[in-house]
């Protein structure tokens, strides 16, 4: 990067940077809502959203706002093409972000969560200074103009592109490049230099003489508390007391001697789950070597991260292998809160048990103080071979979950109470305790090519199942237990849509309406090309309340394993896992009956890929957390 006298706008970039004040009008900004807007409450109940505080809360520091504005403080601007939570409304959205002083005098910090990745975007651009118009109080002025973010000049740790807001809250911070204003003029050239970067040790997370600012709600000025301390949080977070730091102000930074214009800044609103429930505490991920990484990765124009697998998951190459997975109530960790787990059917006939760590993905390996992976067979030629179709649920009413196995030659079996200890069969002459036969061998099961088990009977025991047969026909069995299948309900007669395309189905509780006296779970089904679609409560509906989910789409149409169960931090089986055809693996959590969840990354694909901006048919371009576009040559 030539030094700051030598920097030159180019024509081209003059002509981005005059779109986006053509995009970014004064109208449009005072239109755009929050990204974390009505998402969080404080421990009252009332929702994050207002400039004061609430009736018997106890006051913070107390904040005003700033109508001179601040020159390196302002909005971060997220078109609603960008933004990373679906809006009702189609409408833009905003962060708060500031300035970072550097050789390239256009660099930005904000927090990761008010970006979807680090590689797609139409719109995004950063107004700084920004305050309200005196001609037209309703609407604010960029007094230094519109800096628009370069593409593909967006970095944030490949960690938390693959975790998300959740699992990486201590990651959440992200560092932008923007181009010149309309002016030509690079950004610190045009407010002055930008604030500096500055690290904290764990043990350093107690500063003084700190001010936060940020841009809650419709605020055209920036809310600013000066001059008060902050202390460390689980050893990885700054907290702040400042009052009225409402949605809106994620991004704000934490600003260590501030001058009035600049000072040191040692944090941004974000982490501890996306930085604080409550509008009068805030919290920061703590800026260590991760954040200086990001840094001198602008600052040199290296290549941005790429997501990074869940520690442990293994690679896309092993995950290629998975033929079949099933969640349930396995380990006994699971069972006292009745989270769910994993089991895996690989090609060699290994049988895996991956537990649920409730944050949307599995503990691994054996690591102290955690659930470990379990083996529950090793490879062998019984389950490569026989085993057809795998599924879960609690068929013998003892609280576990029990494993059921539709076997190539029609035999049904299930084996009762599958958790950590379970060892089981590996060989025909093999016939374990728990095991439990409910169909023979060439009975009609031989030609069930999907089960989906969950509660479809009116009762709090997931111990029901519609299967899908292979002349289409789709059937309900309720009340499944150890004396075998019960009472037969014909949801649809045969037919070649279901015979020829739907090629994957699982049960969970998409659309909330489950309580646990009139349990009625939902079918999710992925169809051969692409089109995912919710049945919602089958015991009381049948086939007759379908949702589409997403339209036909080529992404999809490279699912190859789905797996519906409660991985999350909500006590519904909302959350979907998906393995690829080439070996990605994904979790989207809290999906609904309408939309799927944000995506979190479990495995990443294959290297070597190499993503692509042009596919107008992926549904993740709107839906999704961390996409990439990375499946278009799958």
């Amino acid at each position: 990067m030539p030094p700051a006298e030598e920097l030159k706008a180019t024509p081209e970039e003059i002509a981005e940077a005059r779109a986006a004040e053509a995009y970014w009008t004064p109208e449009r900004i005072a239109e755009a809502v929050p990204v974390d807007s009505g998402k969080a409450e404080d421990n009252h109940g009332n929702s994050r959203t207002g400039g004061t505080a609430s009736p018997g809360k106890t006051l913070r520091a107390p904040s005003a706002f700033d109508k001179r504005g601040v020159a390196t403080a302002g909005v971060f601007l997220i078109s609603d093409d960008d933004d990373p939570q679906p809006d009702p409304g189609s409408r833009d959205q905003f962060c708060s972000a500031s300035s970072v002083a550097s050789p390239t005098k256009s660099l930005i910090i904000t927090a990761a969560h008010c970006l979807n990745d680090n590689d797609r975007f139409k719109s995004l651009a950063f107004a700084p200074g920004w305050k309200p118009d005196p001609a037209n109080p309703r609407h604010g002025v960029a007094p230094y103009g519109i800096f628009p973010i370069k593409k593909g000049k967006i970095w944030i740790d490949g960690r938390y592109l693959a975790r998300g807001p959740s699992k990486a809250d201590d990651l959440d911070f992200a560092i932008l490049r923007s181009g010149p204003n309309s002016k030509g003029e690079f950004l610190e050239n045009a407010t002055g230099m930008g604030n500096e970067l500055v690290t904290l040790h764990s043990a350093q997370l107690s500063q003084r003489n700190v001010t936060l600012i940020g841009f809650p709600g419709a605020s055209k000025a920036p809310l600013v508390c000066p001059s008060t301390t902050t202390k460390g949080f689980d050893g990885r977070f700054l907290e702040i007391a400042c009052d009225s730091f409402a949605p809106g102000v994620s991004g704000g930074p934490f600003l260590r001697n501030f001058d009035g214009k600049r000072g040191d800044i040692i944090g941004v609103i974000g982490g501890y789950k996306t930085g604080g429930t409550r509008d009068d505490i805030s919290y920061s991920s703590q800026f260590d070597a991760d954040v200086v990484r990001l840094y001198n990765q602008a600052v040199n124009d290296y290549q941005p991260d790429t997501p990074k697998g869940a520690d442990g998951m293994g690679d896309a190459k092993l995950w290629r292998h998975a033929t079949a997975a099933t969640s349930g109530t396995f380990h006994t960790d699971s069972q006292k809160h009745g989270d769910s787990d994993l089991i895996v059917k690989w090609s060699d006939g290994e049988m895996t048990l991956y537990p649920g760590d409730e944050n949307e993905g599995f503990y691994t390996g054996c690591k102290p103080k955690q659930p470990c992976e379990v083996q529950l067979a090793g490879p062998n030629d019984l389950w490569s071979e026989y085993a057809d179709v795998i599924t879960a649920g609690d068929y013998t009413g003892s609280n576990a979950y029990d494993l059921m196995v539709k076997w190539v030659d029609g035999e049904v079996t299930i084996y009762k109470d599958i958790d950590e200890t379970t060892k089981l069969p590996t060989s025909l002459d093999q016939h374990p305790a728990n095991e439990i036969k409910i169909a023979q061998a060439k009975s009609i099961w031989k030609n069930a090519k999907g089960i989906a088990t969950g509660k479809y009977g009116g009762n709090k025991w997931p111990d029901d199942l519609v299967v899908r047969w292979v002349d289409g026909e789709v059937t309900k069995y309720t009340n499944v237990d150890g004396d075998g299948l019960h009472t037969e309900t014909q949801l649809l007669p045969a037919n070649t849509l279901w015979a020829d395309n739907a090629d994957l189905i699982t049960g969970g509780d998409f659309d909330g309406g489950t309580d646990d006296a009139h349990p009625d779970y939902d079918l999710f089904v992925k169809w051969a090309d692409g089109k995912l679609t919710i049945y919602q409560d089958i015991a009381t509906r049948g086939l007759s309340g379908a949702s589409t989910v997403l339209a036909a789409n080529s992404t999809w149409t490279h699912a190859r394993i789905v797996a519906a169960g409660e991985f999350g931090a909500n006590d519904w089986e909302d959350d979907l896992f998906v393995r690829w055809s080439d070996g990605e693996v994904s979790m989207y959590g809290n999906t609904q009956a309408d939309a799927l969840g944000r995506e979190y990354q479990l495995v990443p694909p294959p290297t070597g890929f190499a993503p692509t901006s042009t596919r107008p048919d992926d549904p993740c371009a709107r839906v999704c957390g961390p996409e990439l576009y990375r499946r278009a040559t799958r």
